[in-house]
């Protein structure tokens, strides 16, 4: 240890012997520095000067209009530019622009057609056209400006996309607001057409009844047909209704007399009671020619007897006689026999005539109230109700002879409608009524109607712009400049390690090999950590003092930038010490290789796989994850871990340094720099 710290005491008095020496110290710190602010305050703000890149605008749009409203898209983009100064707008016409873009002078172009308002206002047509702005960029001047530009231009079609569509909306949510005032006073006659479709589906078993009924009535019009002919002709009839009612009005007239005769026939019922006792005599009369028949026969037979007896003892004559006598009696007993049965014939029919007369009289007298009332209501319907029906007979058969076919086609028509159009009209009733329902069950018509009555402007404003973004800036960075200011400082003090190697020995003058190999590499490094020390601290406290830098933690700051330059000066050094001239070769490729897999100016994972496998391996990564903590605001976690790996790094280089240093020096020739 007490020869390192000699060889650290005789670097020092060197360094303070020779001014030329000095001098060189004091430039190697305050170069990294330089190199530092120059380039954090050049990027300071950049996007702020944007003003300076031209870019060229062409407004060829002639307009459109949208429900009414005249409308020029193209003129209200460039009076929006005119007030934008994010960029150099330029405002001329297409062969200038298209002239400037391509020597130069312009960085790019943008170019409105002449059908832009009218391709934007085609949203409202059934086939909508998408416009175009012709946008054109002259990469090869900047590398940076297409960037810029084209920010540029997407903001020229975010400011014509919400132009457009706060003009688009205001005019349709303005026929909707119309539409809901219209439809708030439907409301009612809505709502019927509702219930009325309702209804309708309720009623469709009796329309499909009725359509069945007018299927039934086609099937029956032969035989309606047969009626209607009976009663077309039932008119021929009327001569033949007029003369029974005259018969009807002549028997009213000869009521009076049919009266008198009834009474007449009363009295006669009264006489009739004798007539009663004919029957009775003629039964009497039967009786007595039944007795006599029956005693001319017993005479006739006691004769014959006796003619018998007297012709068996002889002949006599007056016996012969007698008998012949009684011959001529048998004629009698036969018409006795007849008057009998005439008798019995007539007693009965006169009886049941007699009976029957008697009823009749009777039915006569109690009927004749009621029959002479018909007759005068007859009588009364003949003269006030008969010319009446005659007439409607006559215009009814008139009526069904002229309305007969328009009837049958009617009854045809309705028996088609209802075989082959009415179930598909009941299907779309019912599918109706459905999306009623439906549309009842998750929308109600009264919110709808509030939804279209809102303010158009106020609505078409929010559909402009209908996100509010709102931005929470965590760990925030005031400007480019300070965001960039790890990067740089972490360069300078890179930079600053590596030009120290270079313009420093590396190795003491050993001529009698009294120090050993480690020895030499640590008192030299102690040296270099002086000045690298130097370094640090110049360049962090001119970022925060000079360029006034916002850090979070100035503190953090200035002893992040000592512990990183620490760091780098040990890496550049231990390369330099072991390798020599290749060493510093291989500071500046480990430089190169870092910037790309570091993630220092792009998020690692934008970059290939290669450099995302060999970012946690790298210095950089870890070093200006520290910085970033120390500008932003710090979690005191990612602090220890990343100080954690890049001490790892210490203790790596310091292996490599005891392990390879000796070797090495006798097989590479390193320099004859060591007159330190």
């Amino acid at each position: 240890m007490r020869t390192i710290l000699s060889i650290y005491t005789a670097d020092v008095r060197s360094m303070f012997k020779s001014r030329r020496l000095t001098m060189l110290v004091v430039a190697l710190m305050l170069l990294p520095s330089a190199y530092a602010w120059i380039n954090i305050k050049a990027v300071w703000d950049p996007y702020s000067n944007t003003t300076g890149i031209p870019v060229a605008i062409v407004n060829e749009d002639t307009g459109a209009q949208i429900e009414g409203k005249a409308i020029n898209v193209g003129d209200e983009t460039v009076n929006g530019l005119k007030s934008n100064p994010k960029l150099g707008w330029a405002f001329v016409d297409r062969a200038e622009a298209e002239r400037g873009v391509h020597y130069g002078d312009y960085y790019a172009y943008l170019i409105i057609p002449s059908d832009f308002s009218a391709k934007l206002a085609s949203i409202l047509e059934a086939e909508p056209q998408q416009p175009t702005i012709t946008y054109a960029i002259n990469e090869k001047v900047n590398a940076l400006a297409p960037k810029i530009t084209s920010s540029g231009a997407t903001g020229i079609t975010d400011q014509i996309s919400k132009s457009f569509t706060q003009t688009v909306s205001d005019a349709v949510l303005t026929a909707f607001h119309t539409a809901g005032i219209e439809l708030q006073k439907e409301l009612p006659t809505i709502q019927k057409v509702e219930n009325g479709i309702l209804e309708l589906e309720k009623a469709l078993p009796q329309i499909e009844a009725l359509g069945q009924g007018a299927i039934a009535l086609e099937a029956k019009l032969p035989s309606i047909k047969q009626k209607i002919d009976k009663v077309i002709a039932l008119q021929q009839h009327i001569p033949d209704l007029n003369k029974a009612g005259d018969a009807i009005m002549k028997l009213e007239t000869d009521l009076p007399k049919i009266k008198e005769a009834l009474d007449s026939l009363t009295a006669l019922r009264d006489k009739a009671t004798s007539l009663q006792t004919i029957p009775t005599a003629l039964t009497d009369m039967e009786d007595r020619l039944a007795t006599i028949d029956a005693n001319l026969r017993k005479a006739i037979e006691d004769a014959n007897k006796t003619v018998a007896a007297t012709n068996a003892n002889g002949t006599d004559e007056g016996a012969t006689i007698i008998a012949g006598e009684l011959q001529k009696l048998t004629p009698l007993l036969d018409e006795v026999a007849t008057l009998r049965t005439r008798l019995q014939e007539t007693r009965t029919s006169l009886k049941a005539k007699v009976d029957e007369a008697l009823r009749m009289m009777d039915t006569i007298n109690s009927d004749w109230p009621a029959i002479e009332q018909r007759v005068q209501k007859a009588a009364n319907f003949v003269r006030n109700d008969l010319p009446g029906v005659e007439a409607d007979i006559k215009t009814a058969t008139t009526l069904l002879q002229e309305k007969l076919p328009a009837m049958e086609e009617a009854i045809h028509k309705a028996a088609d409608l209802a075989r082959n159009d009415l179930p598909g009209f009941e299907q779309k009733v019912r599918e109706a009524a459905n999306k009623i329902r439906t549309l009842q069950s998750s929308a109600d018509l009264n919110e709808l109607i509030s939804y279209l009555l809102h303010d158009p402007q106020k609505s078409s404003q929010f559909l402009a712009d209908p996100v509010n973004l709102e931005t929470v800036r965590l760990f925030p960075i005031d400007n480019y400049g300070t965001a960039m200011t790890p990067l740089y400082t972490m360069l300078a003090l890179w930079v600053g390690g590596t030009i120290l190697i270079t313009a420093l020995p590396v190795n003491v003058r050993n001529p009698e090999h009294k120090f050993r190999s480690y020895q030499v590499y640590f008192g030299r490094l102690v040296t270099f950590l002086s000045v690298g020390l130097g370094q640090a601290l110049i360049a962090t406290l001119g970022v925060l003092y000079l360029l006034h830098v916002h850090a979070a933690n100035k503190l953090w700051f200035v002893l992040t930038g000592v512990f990183v330059g620490v760091v780098f000066v040990i890496i550049t050094y231990t390369l330099r010490s072991i390798f020599g001239n290749v060493g510093s070769g291989l500071a500046m490729l480990f430089l190169v290789l870092q910037m790309s897999s570091s993630g220092v100016t792009f998020p690692i994972s934008m970059t290939s796989r290669f450099f995302q496998v060999v970012s946690p391996f790298m210095p950089f990564t870890h070093a200006i994850i520290m910085f970033r903590e120390t500008i932003g605001g710090m979690i005191v976690s990612t602090m220890w871990k990343e100080a954690t790996v890049l001490l790892s790094f210490i203790l790596l280089f310091f292996g490599l340094a005891v392990l390879l240093k000796q070797s090495f020096s006798k097989d590479i020739e390193l320099n004859s720099d060591e007159e330190i």
